[in-house]
């Protein structure tokens, strides 16, 4: 089904192999355009880049590697171009000219080029002012392990010390799950046609790819099946069009009233980290319940927050017997954060458990919320409370029953099974963090850095999810706009202070900094 969602579908659609094979093909029946037209507009795309890259000085030396296929048509293209230009070009062929298919071969006459065919790089070498290399060896559908001569060729561009740019994914990299199978190029750039791949924005794909530039070639639009799952890349301008910022005659009642049941003993920064981040992306009251024993360090420091002791007889934990104590809370809140340091004790899961009979909001479920529920599944399922999920890769093969080594190296395509039987909200967490929406997509992320990858982060991000549910944000959206604002404030925490020495506490400050780059006047 399309997403219901007007606002969503203005998102980047990002696309995977079939999606991109399906686009090529529609756009050339509907007449808008020939192959040979979308390669030409390719090579021409590329070429410019390559100009850009060599600075535009005619003396530095650019080799084309290309294979058979229609990359290699792309590069052949470019070399064309190039050549016009008064570039020296080097133009290598994997095969031959008449192993070409039509469309290439049309586009081979047309550049008016010299190539090197069945070249080899012992024998056939790089010439040695070569400045620039262009990978068109192969690009989309790699689904196995390189074979010579593309090998051979992919680890002489990466032995060689020129910059490197690759035509729509670096030779090797699986456009649909970022894997590698024994080698892949790695590029400077990437020169991507039409729409990202989803293959450059996971997994290795950011490691390889490099700069990320998408070439807009002619394709058609609006040529996607919608009953396919669809991935979107989700940006500054997402979140500005879809953030509503304070009216001018709201008050805190109105910016959204959460209820933060988190933290035990030892774990009370979590609680802390979670409530504070709840005020400081914006709700107007936060509720912490907590155990008595560890009221006073739940309220240290954080005047904002309002503290609700429950008889804990010491223990630091939550237990079944304190859910009928905050059953007024529950019914006054506007959303629920739950998880984050609960602990994992038999009595702790019981009172997550318990909380379920009495939730009517949306909640966030995060940390040991979530591993409440492994082998629980049925209750989560069974909720009419609208929920978001925000596990790591851990927690995730934890609860959804994967392996940890299957959720790293292919985080798309377990999302893809989770989507065809769990009617909720779940934010991966990761490099880059994916939500598969309650629709059935997936958004990546564009925001964050490897600095935050430190305790107390995702705590953070689940208090920001959980004010942006509080103000009446659906699941999805809250989810989307509260991954980005968390990975923003990352990057100006990364660029004030540095990514090595990083802390959460860095990211909670800049909360409000990532706020002000928005027209936050009602």
């Amino acid at each position: 089904m399309p997403l219901p969602l007007p606002s969503i579908t203005t998102m980047l659609e990002v696309l995977d192999t079939a999606a991109s094979r399906s686009l090529d093909r529609l756009t050339v029946q509907s007449g808008r355009i020939s192959e040979v037209g979308l390669m030409r507009n390719a090579g021409r795309a590329v070429a410019i880049e390559a100009a850009l890259m060599v600075n535009g000085d005619r003396n530095k030396g650019i080799a084309v590697v290309c294979g058979k296929g229609h990359n290699g048509g792309d590069g052949i293209a470019a070399a064309g171009f190039l050549n016009s230009w008064g570039y020296p070009v080097q133009t290598l062929l994997t095969g031959t000219a008449d192993e070409l298919d039509s469309v290439v071969a049309e586009i081979f006459a047309e550049a008016g080029i010299e190539v090197t065919e069945n070249a080899l790089p012992d024998t056939t070498p790089l010439a040695e002012n070569t400045d620039l290399i262009i990978d068109a060896l192969l690009g989309i559908g790699v689904d196995q392990a390189l074979r010579a001569p593309v090998s051979d060729w992919v680890g002489a561009i990466n032995a060689h010390p020129a910059r490197v740019l690759a035509i729509d994914v670096p030779s090797g990299l699986s456009a649909d799950i970022g894997e590698i199978k024994g080698a892949a190029v790695q590029a400077d750039l990437t020169v991507t046609m039409g729409h990202h791949k989803i293959g450059l924005l996971v997994a290795s794909g950011p490691d390889y790819a490099g700069t990320i530039k998408v070439a807009y070639i002619g394709f058609t639009s609006g040529a996607f099946d919608d009953d396919k799952m669809r991935y979107f890349l989700f940006g500054r301008d997402d979140f500005d069009r879809l953030h509503r910022p304070p009216g001018r005659r709201t008050y805190k009642h109105r910016q959204g009233k959460c209820l933060v049941i988190a933290g035990s003993q030892g774990m009370t920064g979590a609680a802390q980290l979670t409530a504070q981040a709840t005020m400081l992306s914006g709700a107007g009251l936060t509720v912490a319940p907590c155990p008595a024993s560890l009221q006073l360090l739940y309220a240290a420091g954080n005047p904002e927050i309002i503290t609700l002791g429950l008889d804990d007889k010491g223990h630091g934990l939550f237990l079944p017997e304190h859910v009928p104590q905050i059953r007024e809370s529950l019914e006054w809140c506007t959303a629920v954060v739950l998880g984050p340091g609960l602990s994992r004790s038999p009595q702790t899961r019981k009172f997550v458990h318990a909380i379920f009979d009495y939730l009517e909001v949306p909640a966030l479920l995060d940390a040991d919320g979530l591993m409440a529920f492994t082998a629980k599944m049925d209750l989560l399922n069974a909720t009419e409370a609208p929920l978001v999920l925000t596990p790591h890769a851990q927690e995730f093969a934890e609860l959804f029953d994967h392996e940890l080594d299957e959720v790293m190296a292919d985080p798309v395509g377990v999302l893809g099974e989770v989507r065809s039987y769990f009617p909720h909200t779940v934010v991966l967490k990761g490099a880059p963090t994916l939500t598969l929406l309650s629709t059935g997509d997936i958004v990546v992320n564009s925001t964050g850095n490897p600095g935050m990858a430190t305790a107390g982060s995702g705590d953070i991000l689940s208090g920001v999810i959980g004010t942006l549910l509080s103000q009446a944000y659906d699941p999805d959206e809250a989810a989307m706009l509260g991954v980005w604002l968390h990975g923003r404030a990352g990057d100006l925490a990364r660029a004030r202070y540095g990514m090595s020495a990083m802390t959460s506490r860095h990211i909670l400050k800049m909360l409000p900094r990532a706020f002000t780059e928005f027209n936050q006047q009602a």
